[in-house]
């Protein structure tokens, strides 16, 4: 994420992540990661409204797919015509809503761990922190390298503030702030939830999922376990407003993205226009995909989940992968030219250029643990292992097809000719007026 602001900081374009591949990697890889990005939240739009009805089941287990799917897609399609204002104060109300329930839950856990719950009758034994002596890893290797696939789409998203960058006022104030926020952020609203959930839940699941169903939330699981009342439903609630939240900001994500390569010339046309600030062609594009989430009332709707899970993380790791390439060569650009690191503005990432080198190490171990785990799944129904690598052929497809395309063969810009100038929209330090940080606004 640092790597991801002291570029986007200084180079406040649209597209994002997808300009810093053309710019600093190449043009095709650019392409290549342009349509990795529209496609990873093409699909994960009708992923998430999947997700929701699952959580809806809850309290309606018969309920179809087909009476769901149109709502969510219909608020989704309000929420966006409303504009990026309403937008924004949705995402707002959605995300105190989230935080205050995840503080409920993580106060609760403490009240379990600690006996003060009287409605759970389990003895200090039997309570779930106790599992890590006889099943914390639980399928062993393969069990936990399977994990990855879920992580993969989980931190996907945090990328967005990138997108955004272009829309702010200040965004290279404002990037840098955000940038040191997210640690922060994944720390409160990840790992310690994350934590709380691994103590209290147990892992035989099979055994304390009402009717077997092993979709519900395991966060509402945790609390079904220590037969809290009235709770469970707040929670599940809670985790379709997360989920919608995350549908919300796919359209956005999605929709801009696809957008900014089609203005590039790399996408169709139509999607390049934009109607009083929104591009529609590119929304239209985004909500024919949504429909997907109709496949949630099939006979094997089932599979569309997997495939729509593996996809999304895929491409998740791959987008990250390419932000961290593009920190290194972009320090690695400076250098050659003869550019200091002090006539990067306002922020500039602490880790240097290790920290990009060490993520992108982990990105890569993350999407090989996917394909390793779909390959050794000890699950009874394991996912197709075509879906966990599928992500990955696409966009090799797009990356050679786009040299083949325009005949280029570059697989890399030269550290030279890596256009650093002003001119470039990079805001490098060129008077002493640039060095001002700039003022918020009183708006």
């Amino acid at each position: 994420m640092c790597s991801l602001g002291e570029l986007s900081a200084n180079f406040p374009v649209k597209g994002s992540f997808y300009e810093f591949s053309v710019r600093f990697i190449s043009p095709s890889w650019g392409f290549a990661m342009g349509w990795n990005y529209v496609i990873n939240f093409v699909f994960v739009v009708p992923f998430e409204i999947i997700v929701m009805i699952m959580c809806a089941r809850y309290w309606n287990p018969t309920i179809s797919a087909l009476y769901l799917a149109p709502v969510f897609i219909f608020a989704l399609v309000v929420i966006y015509s409303l504009g990026a204002r309403w937008y924004a104060e949705c995402e707002n109300v959605f995300g105190i809503v989230k935080i205050i329930v995840l503080s409920v839950f993580v106060v609760t856990a403490i009240c379990i761990l600690t006996g003060h719950v009287s409605t759970d009758t389990r003895t200090r034994d039997q309570l779930p922190y106790n599992d890590w002596r006889t099943e914390a890893f639980k399928h062993g290797a393969p069990g936990f390298l399977f994990v990855f696939m879920s992580a993969g789409i989980a931190y996907g998203g945090t990328e967005m503030l990138g997108l955004a960058a272009a829309e702010c006022r200040h965004p290279r104030y404002v990037m840098g702030i955000a940038s040191k926020l997210v640690a922060g952020r994944v720390v409160l609203l990840y790992l310690i939830p994350i934590l709380m959930l691994g103590l209290v839940l147990r892992v035989d699941l099979d055994q304390s999922t009402p009717s077997g169903d092993v979709s519900i939330s395991p966060f509402v699981l945790a609390i079904l376990q220590a037969n809290i009342r009235v709770l469970p439903d707040l929670i599940n609630a809670t985790m379709v407003i997360a989920f919608f939240s995350m549908a919300n900001a796919s359209v956005f994500a999605a929709s801009r993205a696809l957008h900014a390569i089609s203005a590039r010339g790399m996408g169709p046309r139509f999607c390049a226009v934009l109607y009083r600030g929104r591009p529609l062609g590119a929304l239209l594009i985004v909500l024919l995909f949504s429909f997907l989430a109709f496949a949630k009332a099939a006979p094997k709707g089932d599979e569309v989940f997997v495939w729509l899970l593996a996809l999304a993380s895929c491409s998740s790791y791959l987008t990250w992968t390419s932000i961290c390439v593009a920190h290194i060569r972009c320090r690695l650009a400076l250098k050659r030219q003869g550019k200091s690191l002090d006539s990067l503005t306002t922020y500039r990432s602490p880790f240097g250029i290790i920290g990009p080198v060490v993520a992108a190490i982990v990105f890569l171990f993350g999407l090989v643990a996917q394909i390793t785990a779909a390959v050794l799944s000890p699950l009874p129904s394991p996912p197709p292992v075509e879906a966990s690598f599928m992500g990955l052929i696409v966009t090799v497809v797009f990356w050679i097809g786009y040299m083949i395309w325009k005949r280029d063969g570059t697989l890399l810009v030269p550290l030279h000719r890596v256009e650093l100038g002003p001119k470039e929209e990079m805001f490098l330090a060129t008077n002493t007026a640039e060095h001002h940080q700039p003022s918020l606004p009183t708006e």
